[in-house]
């Protein structure tokens, strides 16, 4: 089965046509069907951009079906996705995500639909990523990760009994139990310092909802993991400023935009062994990419206190 791929896109027309072109080398491009949600432009200076993608759109193929879903009002970013991805749900019961600042290897899609066929009857493993953090990874006879601390949207399969679970469990009453638990918070801050800190803001942010930061912390808490390959699939286009919260003059700009695709047209099999992964997820955490402030953990740390005892 192939999974269809949504794209929610809005007027950066040069990273979508990367993007879709990429996903066209890849050998399963002729038999999936593709979904773009094409918000409506807030804003004159956005027009241009999101009229040259409705333009390729018209004449795109390559694909086993396109389905643009174009918005007569502007919805913004996060309801763009939240109904996108509704709309997919309602007749398939997996699916295959990207922003649309992604390139993807060509064994992206192969890679994918293996691993959701795979895994699908282990419950615990939330998503199958095509991205991989560049880490040194051990050399060994293993093809994949069980990642628990970190979720990356940034390309990726997921079923849609795992994506409901995670958007009505990963709620703010949630993120309130966390923090008035001293059982969990200590997980949570344990396995990870940087997603402690940021989850604290999800007590009370109303669009809160399954992505990144709050996937990763659900992982941690409920025991659940995402396959990760051991040399990563897609690269993330957007850290020449393009992207949001994508610094090109972070020092993790630079391990991103110099990281190395696997460009292997095929995906062999999805061989893991457990107390790899673990050691895996300690080395990840305890980079760049779990890097945190130390004064904003600090107060954080002041909070759950205080808030417990409200």
């Amino acid at each position: 089965m192939y999974s269809p791929i949504c794209i929610p896109t809005l007027c950066r027309a040069d990273k979508f046509k990367n993007l879709v072109e990429s996903l066209k080398k890849c050998n399963e491009a002729k038999d999936s069907e593709l979904f773009v949600a094409l918000d409506y432009p807030p804003a004159q200076k956005y027009e241009e951009g999101c009229s040259q993608i409705d333009e390729y759109l018209k004449t795109l193929s390559g694909f086993k079906a396109v389905h643009v879903i174009r918005r007569s009002e502007n919805l913004g970013a996060i309801e763009n996705i939240k109904s996108l991805l509704a709309t997919v749900c309602e007749n398939y019961d997996r699916f295959i995500f990207t922003e649309d600042d992604n390139i993807f290897a060509p064994a992206f899609l192969e890679y994918v639909n293996s691993g959701l066929d795979y895994f699908e009857g282990d419950k615990n493993c939330e998503s199958i990523s095509g991205f991989s953090y560049p880490v040194q990874m051990p050399e060994s006879g293993t093809t994949v990760i069980k990642m628990q601390r970190y979720f990356s949207d940034w390309g990726f399969g997921t079923w849609r009994d795992r994506y409901f679970e995670a958007r009505d469990t990963l709620t703010n009453d949630f993120f309130k139990k966390v923090y008035k638990s001293p059982s969990l918070a200590k997980k949570l801050r344990k396995a990870s310092k940087k997603n402690y800190t940021r989850a604290w803001a999800f007590m009370t942010d109303p669009n809160v909802r399954p992505y990144d930061y709050t996937n990763s912390c659900g992982q941690i808490l409920l025991d659940r993991y995402s396959i990760m390959p051991k040399k990563t699939l897609v690269k993330n286009t957007g850290w020449d400023n393009s992207g949001v919260h994508c610094d090109e003059t972070s020092p993790i700009a630079k391990l991103f935009m110099e990281q190395e695709m696997d460009m292997r047209e095929h995906f062999v099999e999805f061989i893991f062994d457990d107390e790899e992964s673990e050691r895996v997820n300690e080395t990840v955490d305890k980079s760049m990419i779990g890097s945190y402030d130390r004064i904003p953990y600090l107060k954080t740390r002041a909070k759950e206190i205080l808030y417990r005892y409200k």
